[in-house]
C-alpha cells in the first residue's frame, strides 16, 4: 500500500505532501486547514452538510475543529494531496495586520491558474533535496493569503460568520477536561456531567459552536497528543500507544492512520526530517 508523507514547518504552520490509499474517517484538527488535490485517485470530502469534490479547480478549506472526512472515489490507488495546517498565531497576526477575516465562510476553494502554479512551486520546494529551501516560507504564506482571499471574495450575508466563535464557558471547561484526560478512558457523559450539561445540550454546543461532535473533537485531541509524543518524546510506538490508553499498538496504528492517512512510523520519519525524495502517485 503506497504511503508517502513529506513535511515542512514554517512560521505559517505546516506544509504536508500526503499520498495515501486510506480513506479518512470524520476527524478534525486544532488548526485551520487548506487541502489541494494533486493527482491519483479522485476524492471527495464531507464537511457538515457540504460535499466538496476535489479536482484541479476545487480545493478544501476547513476551520479549526470543523469535522470533515475524505473518501477516494475511484480504484484502489493512492490519492495525493498538498495540505497546509495553518498556525492560529499566524492567522491572528494576519488578521491584525490586514483587518481581513481568518475564518473560512465556505469549505470550497476555487482554484485558478495562479493558485495551481503556486501549489506546484511549493511541492517542488518541499521535495527538493536543497537545504535550506530558499523562499519556501514566503511562497507558502503568499499561497495561503491568496486562498483566504479566494474563499472570502464576494458578498457575505452575515459578517458574523467571518469571526471566530466565542465559546460557551462550559464548552471551554469540557475541552480542558478532554485535554487533561487524553490518556484516560473517561466517557463523554461523565465530562458533560462535570461541566453541568445534559448529554443532548453537550452535543448541541459542540455542533453549534465548533461544527463538530464531542467524539470527533476528542479524537482530534488524541491525534494531536500522539503527534506531539511521536516527534518530541522519541519513545517506541508501543509506549506511545499504551500511554494514550490503547490496548494494543495495532489499535493505535489503525486509529492514527484513519485520522491522518499515514502510519505513526511514517509520520515520525517525515516529521524528524527523513522526507521522501519523490511522491509515487504523481505522474512524471
Amino acid at each position: 500500500m503506497a504511503e508517502s508523507y513529506a513535511f515542512y514547518e514554517g512560521t505559517f504552520g505546516q506544509a504536508i505532501v500526503l499520498e495515501t490509499c486510506t480513506d479518512l474517517v470524520a476527524h478534525a484538527h486544532s488548526e485551520s486547514q487548506i487541502v489541494f488535490w494533486l493527482g491519483g485517485a479522485r476524492a471527495q470530502a464531507n464537511v457538515g452538510p457540504e460535499v466538496v469534490g476535489y479536482d484541479e479547480n476545487v480545493g478544501l478549506a476547513t476551520n479549526a475543529y470543523q469535522s470533515h472526512d475524505m473518501t477516494r472515489l475511484d480504484g484502489t490507488g493512492p490519492a495525493v494531496f498538498l495540505v497546509f495546517m495553518i498556525s492560529r498565531k499566524w492567522l491572528n497576526e494576519l488578521r491584525q495586520a490586514t483587518g481581513r477575516p481568518f475564518v473560512f465562510p465556505s469549505s470550497r476553494i476555487p482554484i485558478d491558474a495562479d493558485l495551481r502554479q503556486a501549489c506546484w512551486r511549493v511541492l517542488d520546494l518541499i521535495l527538493s533535496a536543497r537545504e535550506p529551501r530558499d523562499g519556501l516560507n514566503g511562497l507558502v504564506e503568499q499561497l495561503i493569503s491568496a486562498t483566504i482571499n479566494a474563499t472570502t471574495r464576494g458578498p457575505v450575508v452575515d459578517p458574523k460568520r467571518l469571526l471566530p466563535p466565542l465559546l460557551d464557558h462550559r464548552l471551554r471547561s469540557a475541552i480542558t477536561l478532554m485535554r487533561k484526560h487524553v490518556h484516560d478512558k473517561i466517557g463523554l457523559d461523565a465530562i458533560a456531567h462535570q461541566v453541568g450539561l445534559s448529554r443532548a445540550h453537550f452535543f448541541t454546543l459542540f455542533r453549534d459552536q465548533l461544527n463538530t461532535s464531542p467524539q470527533v473533537f476528542w479524537s482530534a485531541v488524541r491525534v494531536e497528543e500522539a503527534m506531539r509524543r511521536l516527534i518530541v518524546q522519541g519513545g517506541s510506538l508501543t509506549s506511545v500507544a499504551l500511554d494514550l490508553g490503547f490496548s494494543a499498538p495495532s489499535n493505535f496504528s489503525r486509529f492514527f492512520k484513519e485520522h491522518t492517512g499515514v502510519s505513526p512510523s511514517t509520520f515520525r520519519r517525515a516529521a524528524v526530517g527523513a522526507i521522501p525524495a519523490t511522491v509515487t502517485g504523481l505522474a512524471a
